[in-house]
């Protein structure tokens, strides 16, 4: 009996430790949630105060506005000034705001145009008419202010007579000015400045001091032209006259798949040229001219630089070694020509590619290539010497005729003739002195001319470096190495290529013959259908146009879209203006650019470039990277 009552209160004891336990478990959850709850109220709260405190405004308003200045408006750490334009001339033929957007100076401008009721006007109009007829017909001749009079009775009578005869229709007119910069001094400069220049146009300016405020808002995208400034700045204009307001009129040039150039000058926009779109450009053709120094180098470096992340096959002749770094830098190919070199090509081939589609008269086509590069090697021919040369071409031919099919299936270079053959069979009386100037190409200094082609293309970028042959030798291997790019332009249609021939001027000027003249300006003229864009590139533009009184040279800039000119000298500019449409102002401009800087003629466009690049940009084209 003890041991069950001792269990009993054992299990009693049990139970209420139980109840206990539990109650406290309950205390502590009580306690817990109220805690969280308040910790959840705390951060409801604090997203309330946060979300109510920063708006979206917050995220584009100034951190401060100072006004207590009259002459200007500071907003973090930039003076704003405005201008109003109070005043014109009766009559105005120009564009008002041309002047003002080809400065490069920071501006935002509003024009305002209020419209005003036709039938209103017309009865203000004839009630002065009448008042100041009578005025006129009253007043002594002695009166200052007749004149006057007599202009603004004659302007109502016209604005009347515009507007009820022609269906013209008169508006409230206004142009506010706000130029604004970090530095004071320079904003009381620019401000002058454009004081001065919309005085020169006949315009009557002034400061809105005490109304810097103002002037700042009507000059934001908010449509709000302020009371304050209007009676300040009105004058009325008709719908014809609206056309000397208009404010697209600065040149730029954005092309949605175009390369970037540079900045304007004037307004400091951006050029993005892409000068394969055939639906604005007649060609993809270029001339680059300018002195040594002046950035003509570079800026063609760039090209190629950029035109090799589209994708562009590009060729380039290199007289005066100066892109076989970038070649380096771009994975491209280096054709190496001269004496020391173990690169060679073959004059005879007759390659797959230099033949069109359905075209015939394969050979005779290459004879008229070879007769071009012998006048460079023979000097001026005549007919005679002409036919005698291609007779002793079509021998050489027939002479490895157990090499060559005649038919249009096409071998190696290995199955050609060679310089060397057609050497061997200028033995008459009448080939002795065409045999005699070929010595230094078959056995003397330029014999790397009498081998046969090893040379393998298959990149996106070959150079051709030339520069070992000499200033009296470079016209032979640019001629090679053209004939070979060519061909290799002519492969394929589809695909977008380059072909940029430096010191062009070695051969289609006084150093060269019609026959070579003619296959360049053949190139440039051709080209457009394979493609390609072919870019002339020379210092010396007086040698440009000095064969046939400047025939090919005018040819080739005429089939050029794009002409850049860098700074010239004033001889090159004189011959310039002879063959292209420069104006007074332009021919002082390419005299006073600085390097970099350039008159780019973009189709219609003429526009003053500053050209620009990357940092690493500049690196790898200066073989820093």
């Amino acid at each position: 009996n003890n041991i069950s009552s001792k269990n009993k209160s054992i299990k009693k004891e049990k139970i209420n430790n139980k109840k206990i336990n539990n109650k406290i478990i309950k205390f502590n959850k009580k306690i817990i949630n109220k805690i969280k709850n308040k910790i959840n109220n705390k951060e409801k709260n604090n997203k309330k105060i946060n979300s109510g405190i920063f708006s979206e405004k917050d995220f584009i308003s100034p951190t401060y506005i100072n006004l207590k200045n009259p002459k200007y408006l500071e907003i973090d750490e930039y003076f704003y000034s405005g201008i109003i334009i109070v005043n014109y001339y009766r009559e105005y033929n120009e564009l008002i705001l041309k002047s003002l957007i080809e400065t490069n100076i920071n501006m935002n401008i509003s024009m305002f145009y209020e419209k005003q009721d036709t039938s209103k006007t017309i009865k203000e109009l004839t009630y002065n008419i009448g008042n100041v007829g009578v005025e006129l017909k009253q007043s002594s001749e002695n009166r200052q202010d007749i004149d006057i009079a007599a202009f603004t009775y004659n302007d109502a009578k016209y604005i009347r007579k515009e507007i009820q005869l022609n269906n013209e229709e008169i508006y409230f007119f206004y142009i506010y000015l706000n130029i604004f910069s970090k530095d004071k001094k320079e904003l009381e400069y620019n401000l002058d400045k454009i004081e001065g220049i919309l005085q020169s146009k006949g315009l009557q300016t002034r400061r809105s001091n005490f109304r810097q405020e103002q002037i700042f808002t009507s000059c934001l995208p908010l449509f709000d032209n302020n009371e304050e400034l209007k009676e300040v700045g009105k004058r009325n204009i008709l719908t014809s006259g609206l056309i000397s307001t208009y404010p697209f009129l600065s040149s730029s040039i954005v092309e949605e798949n175009g390369i970037y150039i540079g900045n304007n000058m004037y307004n400091n926009s951006l050029i993005l040229i892409d000068r394969y779109n055939t639906n604005k450009y007649k060609n993809a053709n270029m001339c680059i001219f300018g002195t040594s120094g002046a950035g003509k180098s570079f800026y063609t470096k760039l090209l190629i630089l950029r035109n090799t992340l589209l994708g562009i096959e590009q060729y380039v002749i290199d007289p005066e070694k100066e892109y076989n770094n970038i070649a380096k830098k771009l994975n491209g190919t280096i054709v190496k020509l001269g004496p020391t070199s173990e690169n060679y090509i073959n004059i005879f081939d007759i390659r797959k590619e230099s033949i069109e589609e359905n075209e015939h008269g394969y050979l005779a086509t290459k004879i008229g290539k070879l007769i071009g590069f012998f006048n460079l090697i023979f000097g001026e021919l005549n007919e005679e010497e002409k036919a005698i040369l291609e007779e002793k071409i079509i021998e050489t031919y027939k002479n490895n005729k157990d090499k060559i099919n005649i038919k249009p299936v096409f071998k190696d270079t290995y199955d050609m003739p060679i310089l060397e053959d057609f050497y061997n069979i200028l033995n008459d009386s009448k080939t002795k002195i065409f045999k005699t100037k070929l010595i230094p190409f078959v056995k003397g200094s330029l014999r790397f001319f009498n081998n046969y082609t090893n040379v393998v293309i298959n990149n996106k970028l070959i150079v051709a470096d030339i520069y070992e042959l000499g200033e009296e030798n470079l016209k032979y291997a640019m001629w090679v190495c053209i004939d070979l790019f060519w061909d290799l332009i002519k492969k394929d249609r589809k695909i977008k290529k380059a072909i940029y021939l430096d010191e062009i001027w070695r051969l289609i000027g006084v150093t060269s013959n019609k026959d070579v003249a003619s296959f360049i300006y053949k190139i440039f003229k051709t080209i457009r259908k394979y493609g390609g864009s072919g870019v002339a590139i020379t210092q010396d533009v007086a040698d440009l146009f000095s064969l046939e009184d400047g025939t090919y040279g005018r040819s080739i800039l005429n089939n050029s879209e794009i002409k850049t000119f860098f700074s010239l000298e004033e001889e090159n500019i004189k011959v310039l203006e002879k063959y292209s449409n420069l104006s007074e102002k332009e021919k002082i401009e390419i005299k006073s650019l600085k390097r970099g800087e350039c008159l780019m003629f973009v189709g219609s466009e003429h526009i003053l470039t500053n050209v620009e690049s990357a940092d690493f940009e500049k690196e790898i084209i200066e073989g820093r990277k």
